[in-house]
């Protein structure tokens, strides 16, 4: 009888959640960019994330412009400042999954693929796994 081979099982599970977990760190990366904006005097300055908007920065000297300008140039710059963390979480996603739309309905998408490649690459580990656990299984009957 053959022995059991703990490790080659190791080995085709680690194998088969690779793909999983760079994925699960590519959302957490994405998760916390952050997108920074400020007004031209640099006296309003707003950061945004995932989570909305997360920081205000307000210098005493912008009250002076009174409510109305200062409302009107904090909603501008959280607009900007979602707009960056777009553009940077773009960026991220881009230099993880390739360029290209981030679309997945488009033809030929380079993150569409580059799924694919790591769902094909979870099933021919997954099938691995199941051809040695039965071989396996048929071992240990013997």
């Amino acid at each position: 009888m053959a022995a059991f081979d703990e490790e080659a099982i190791d080995r085709l599970v680690a194998e088969a959640q690779r793909p999983a977990a760079e994925m699960d760190e590519l959302y957490q990366q994405v998760l916390a960019v952050k997108g920074v904006a400020r007004d031209q005097a640099k006296l309003v300055t707003v950061e945004c994330s995932a989570q909305g908007v997360t920081g205000l920065d307000i210098d005493p000297r912008a009250m002076r412009w009174g409510s109305q300008r200062l409302s009107e140039t904090i909603l501008t710059l959280i607009a900007e400042a979602l707009a960056d963390m777009q553009a940077r979480s773009a960026g991220l996603l881009g230099d993880v999954l390739g360029e290209g739309p981030l679309d997945l309905a488009a033809e030929a998408n380079p993150a569409d693929l580059r799924m694919r490649e790591a769902q094909e690459a979870y099933e021919a580990a997954m099938d691995q796994a199941t051809a040695e656990l039965a071989r396996i299984q048929r071992d240990l009957d013997r």
